[in-house]
């Protein structure tokens, strides 16, 4: 899958995800899922402002994002999609 099929994928994945119930996802996948959506739409980097806050949750965001900052964003929407029909098997 490439160009528009696997933006036409992402898209309907990330409205399928938008649809469902975020606190029925495991806290891992939720951070994996968070930072391949940042990567896919091409905001892999956070600035430190974002994070100021100091806490837990942030922490591991940042974490997250950091992991795949070096992915490239076709790779992270093939990810994303992946994960997304893992959790809410087709047909949607």
């Amino acid at each position: 899958m490439q160009g528009k099929e696997l933006d036409i994928a992402f898209e309907e994945a990330f409205q399928k995800a938008s649809q469902e119930e975020q606190s029925l996802v495991p806290p891992d996948l939720q951070l994996h899922l968070y930072a391949y959506y940042k990567r896919a739409i091409d905001e892999p980097y956070v600035s430190n402002r974002s994070f100021e806050s100091n806490d837990l949750r942030s922490a591991f965001k940042m974490n997250a994002l950091i992991q795949v900052q070096n992915i490239s964003r076709s790779e992270a929407k093939r990810r994303y999609i992946e994960m997304i029909e893992d959790l809410y098997p087709k047909p949607w």
